[in-house]
């Protein structure tokens, strides 16, 4: 019996994608270096200081908040405009924003000066503070997450009873997690608000926290469409072509109004000059509109690129690389230097960043390999036949 189970549980692994073992071992690695920042503390272990306390990990916080938005944003485009085409994404962008959700944890656990008190927060609150309700926020919203992808871990379960349970109150679980989410999206961006000393004035503005809010609903929908494709190549698996071209006729609207809101508000402020004057900063910031906002809003506007499954890849990756930028800009790129203090991350940082990535992609591996992450998508395989079979012209009988 025993060997029986051995057998069954190595032909799981042979099961695997080979790149799943490279993760395991960076995994590891970050998980040694884990180890030592918390042993060694903050000083000894990162660059960060006094003039320089937000690194590396906060630019990877950040971002990966705004591309977990993926969840938040298809379930308010699924349950709550009634876009129910779209359901077949639902499962693995879930599974998506969790394990993006729980990285943030993650990695702000490390960040703490005092990794022990990371429980604070639940019982010594600070009403005025953003940062308490961002941390009460992600908390619950994480929670929900687990709630959300909670049937496909049940579904061959002894406790499958509980779907039914489930499925009754999705919808009040829903909109409370798209509250929680907006409301936490928008409020890091209240944490810059207070920053206008440090940061450039291309990047402070009053009305941050609305930036972030649109920001993270283009992040969100460019993490669907990417990782359709990226599933073919992983998983076989993948959403069909107009599931994509509807989700990419939605950007050009949240790009063209990220674009006239920030270029509005320039204007009111009378900084446009500040476009072409503030050196690497000015290049910096018009390859975030440029390449994140313009040229994917021209892209999707048209049907014929929305309707390929590489051009729509390619429009997603301009918006990915310009979200990417924009949120190290912010926390990084664009913070004034004091007494000509500059940071850099060191190799630490480095190791832990990559052993969480690489975690989380572990995890999302094994996730959708041992349960029915992709159950309601299409077969990749009957998907290129069916192309194939379309391109090809009708057969003529002889003699026509």
């Amino acid at each position: 019996m025993a060997i029986n189970v051995k057998i069954k549980s190595i032909k799981l692994l042979q099961g695997l994608p080979r790149f799943a073992y490279l993760l395991a071992v960076l995994t590891a690695l970050g998980m040694s270096a884990s180890l030592y920042r918390l042993y060694a503390g903050l000083g000894d272990t990162t660059n960060m200081s006094t003039v320089f306390p937000w690194g590396l990990w906060i630019s990877f916080d950040l971002t990966t908040v705004a591309f977990a938005g993926a969840a938040f944003t298809l379930a308010a485009l699924v349950y709550i405009f009634h876009m129910h085409d779209l359901h077949a994404a639902v499962r693995p962008t879930v599974l998506f924003g969790l394990l993006g959700y729980g990285s943030v944890l993650v990695i702000l656990f490390f960040d703490l000066g005092r990794w022990d008190r990371f429980w604070h927060f639940l019982v010594y609150p600070n009403l005025s503070s953003a940062l308490f309700e961002v941390s009460w926020c992600i908390a619950i919203y994480t929670t929900i997450l687990i709630y959300e992808f909670s049937p496909v871990l049940l579904e061959k379960t002894k406790y499958k009873k509980l779907l039914g349970f489930i499925e009754k109150i999705t919808i009040p679980m829903v909109i409370a997690g798209i509250t929680f989410s907006s409301m936490h999206q928008s409020s890091l961006g209240s944490l810059f608000v207070i920053m206008e000393p440090r940061l450039h004035p291309l990047w402070y503005s009053i009305i941050q926290p609305e930036f972030f809010l649109l920001s993270s609903l283009a992040a969100g929908i460019s993490t669907i469409i990417i990782g359709s494709f990226v599933s073919i190549k992983l998983f076989g698996k993948t959403l069909e072509q107009k599931m994509i071209e509807k989700l990419g006729r939605l950007m050009p609207w949240i790009l063209g109004l990220y674009l006239v809101i920030k270029v509005g508000e320039l204007a009111f402020a009378g900084e446009l000059d500040l476009l072409f004057t503030s050196g690497m900063l000015s290049v910096l910031f018009l390859a975030e509109m440029i390449l994140g906002v313009i040229i994917p809003a021209v892209l999707f506007s048209i049907r014929k690129i929305r309707t390929s499954r590489v051009a729509s890849l390619v429009a997603a990756l301009f918006v990915a690389a310009g979200i990417l930028l924009n949120r190290f800009d912010a926390t990084w790129f664009a913070i004034k230097k004091l007494n000509g203090e500059s940071y850099f991350p060191s190799w630490i940082e480095i190791a832990l960043l990559v052993g969480v990535a690489s975690g989380v992609l572990l995890v999302y591996t094994l996730a959708a390999h041992f349960f029915p992450v992709f159950s309601e998508t299409l077969n990749a395989r009957s998907l290129s036949e069916a192309n194939a079979g379309a391109s090809q012209p009708a057969h003529t009988p002889a003699g026509d």
